[in-house]
């Protein structure tokens, strides 16, 4: 059934209604809109605790039903029962509607909507977590690397967790009210309202919750799910559809165990602190963010999916609280890599101009989404898999010194009947084009952002940044740095959330972002950072010499220099709404803001850093508005220089 056909079905429903297609049938409204618990749902298995070991490729793709609202729907927080992997028992959850992933909802461009997302979840959250201490000097022994809580520390702060969020739409234009703001969120019985305008181009978004301080758990128990975004311009490219264009959601996952060492199917948090540390239930102590050994697609661990010898289009985001995915396709009779297998059509917000083959890896980090085809046809009776791995290693091997105890992401079984390779469009947008710094319109506004550590050097820490005049005296918080068009010097004037806002910006109007990684040398830290109501493409990516930084007094020395171009890879070259700043490198992104306005946010999408403060506010408003709001400021001295530097 073509795209037009499919959608001609589903705007049957009426308005206030949704209708939901689940494999080849239709669902009506109210068959999903229920909001009862679920039980166990998709796979067979064991009840009770029995396997210490997981077998791959062992259980089948689960693919969420998809939803279309239309005028206004509620999609229900409920707890669920899941089978994670068949030889797991069921597992409690978290979901959007009783499904891990949530429901795929799909939007037509430019046909609005409004969301009820009633919180009808009950008790305590269902993931265990613990603090835990490094056994060994080197990374791969770190238990990360293990199931099990291994007799780690309590958590009573986080056993005592009552359901508490805010679904943020991830990529969409939205007002700050429809946002899913961090310190928006709504409690058991309570509803959250969002009207979602869908004035996008054809994109692949992703839903999630993003409550204040409990992101990271909230999501780990279930609450994430896709949204993809259509247009007219899309469905007339032949792409492959239906039942051949799938969501991959891709997430790392640890479980705990019984005293026998048994997986019980509970999903665990663990963190890693120091020696020297003794939490108290008063106070959270610096920690490593958190690592799963195990991956899940669509809420599978390992799973395998069945494919004809054709090509099917990949809808792929990484869900996961801190781990990068290179992934990669390997012959697994062979054991060889398949190179070129993959051809990447688009990146976070949508179509790319023209298709891009991916020699061996695409990487993805935390928040970031790949469009791609692979062509089975190829492969008639063969199977593939998809692993993890890193430059240098052996794809398709474990690497425990480097954090991938397994490497298995998933298989492709593909079917011995042959059909015609399918031919990608030479041109898929018209529109896109590559967005230089010689592109930007005057009076673009400049801001800058510094991704450091905390005094103690423990903690990352996210610094907003003002640039101030070039003689303002060295202190704490001042930082300068040589880019190219010259020396800057810049002062702090924020770390945390709760600190002032000082970003202020015009809607519809261009931005130029840098984000600056200052860390110790060694230190293989890194940021994927996501800006809210901004679509933007890099424009430039550098080493950065951080050895001026004093990171004890929160200053530098001498001047942050940059060094050599860093590559811009095929699946970040698109247009983005978040980027990943690796260790001493910086990134300068630009783009337009959307029309929407009001107190949204940027932040790290690594889970733990955005709960431990690497989130910032900044507030958006129409240019009219934001003119006269400059005005006043300058009339009261107090932030006049900060948004004179950022008006237009």
């Amino acid at each position: 059934m073509s795209h037009i056909n499919r959608r001609s079905v589903l705007g049957l429903a009426g308005a206030g209604a949704a209708v939901v297609v689940a494999g080849a049938g239709i669902l009506g409204a109210t068959d999903l809109l229920q909001g009862q618990a679920h039980a166990a749902e998709g796979l067979n298995g064991v009840d009770e605790p029995k396997f210490t070991e997981l077998t791959p490729f062992e259980d089948p793709l689960k693919v969420p039903p998809t939803l279309r609202p239309q005028g206004t729907v509620n999609i229900d927080l409920v707890e669920s029962y899941q089978r994670l992997h068949s030889q797991l028992p069921p597992t409690r959850l978290w979901t959007y509607q009783g499904h891990f992933p949530g429901p795929t909802i799909e939007a037509h461009g430019g046909e609005r909507f409004r969301v009820a997302w009633r919180n009808k979840l009950k008790g305590a959250i269902p993931v265990k977590a613990v603090w835990v201490r490094p056994d060994g000097p080197g990374p791969g022994l770190l238990p990360y690397n293990r199931p099990g809580s291994e007799g780690g520390l309590a958590r009573p702060e986080v056993d005592r967790l009552t359901a508490w969020t805010s679904v943020h739409l991830h990529g969409g234009h939205q007002n700050a009210l429809d946002d899913g703001a961090a310190d928006h969120a709504v409690s058991p019985g309570d509803t959250q309202l969002a009207e979602y305008a869908n004035d996008q181009a054809a994109a692949h978004l992703f839903y999630h919750d993003h409550a204040m301080a409990v992101t990271s758990l909230n999501v780990a128990a279930g609450l994430v799910g896709n949204y993809l975004v259509r247009d007219p311009r899309e469905d007339r490219l032949d792409l492959p559809g239906g039942k051949y264009e799938i969501p991959l959601t891709i997430q790392d996952v640890n479980f705990d165990t019984d005293r026998q060492g048994h997986l019980n199917g509970r999903i665990l948090a663990k963190r890693i602190i120091g020696h020297h540390v003794q939490p108290t239930p008063a106070a959270m102590p610096p920690a490593l963010a958190g690592l799963g050994p195990y991956t899940m697609v669509n809420g599978v661990v390992w799973p395998y999916l069945e494919v004809e010898a054709r090509a099917y289009r990949f809808r792929m985001v990484n869900v996961a609280n801190a781990r990068i995915y290179r992934l990669v396709v390997v012959d697994e009779q062979t054991g060889a890599v398949v190179r070129n297998a993959m051809q990447l059509i688009g990146t976070d917000l949508g179509l790319l101009g023209k298709p891009q083959t991916i020699d061996e890896a695409l990487s993805l980090s935390p928040a970031e989404r790949a469009d791609i085809v692979i062509d089975f046809a190829a492969f008639p009776g063969r199977q593939l898999k998809l692993v993890n791995t890193i430059p240098g290693q052996t794809p398709g091997a474990p690497l425990p010194d480097f954090l991938i105890p397994y490497p298995q992401v998933m298989q492709f079984r593909v079917g011995r009947k042959r059909h015609a390779p399918q031919s990608l469009p030479a041109t898929l947008s018209p529109a896109f084009r590559k967005v230089t710094a010689a592109d930007l319109p005057a009076g673009t506004a400049e801001r800058f952002v510094v991704l450091s550590l905390d005094k103690a050097g423990e903690m990352p820490q996210i610094w907003e940044m003002q640039q101030v005049p070039a003689d303002t005296p060295p202190g704490e918080g001042i930082v300068t740095v040589q880019l190219p068009d010259g020396l800057k010097t810049l002062r702090r004037t924020g770390t945390v959330f709760e600190d002032t806002t000082t970003f202020f910006a015009a809607s519809g109007t261009w931005e130029k972002w840098h984000f600056i990684s200052a860390a110790p040398a060694g230190v293989p830290i890194y940021h994927p950072m996501h800006v809210h109501l901004m679509d933007f493409q890099v424009i430039d990516r550098r080493a950065v010499d951080a050895s001026g930084m004093n990171f004890a007094a929160a200053r530098t020395e001498r001047p942050l220099t940059l060094g050599a171009p860093v590559p811009v890879a095929a699946e970040e070259s698109g247009w983005k709404d978040t980027i990943t700043v690796h260790a001493n490198t910086i990134v300068t992104v630009a783009g337009k803001l959307a029309r929407q306005s009001g107190r949204v946010m940027y932040h790290c999408h690594i889970f733990d850093h955005e709960d431990e403060g690497m989130m910032r506010p900044f507030v958006v408003m129409p240019p009219a508005v934001h003119q006269i709001h400059g005005m006043v400021m300058a009339m009261n001295g107090a932030m006049g220089a900060h948004h004179a530097s950022t008006h237009h």
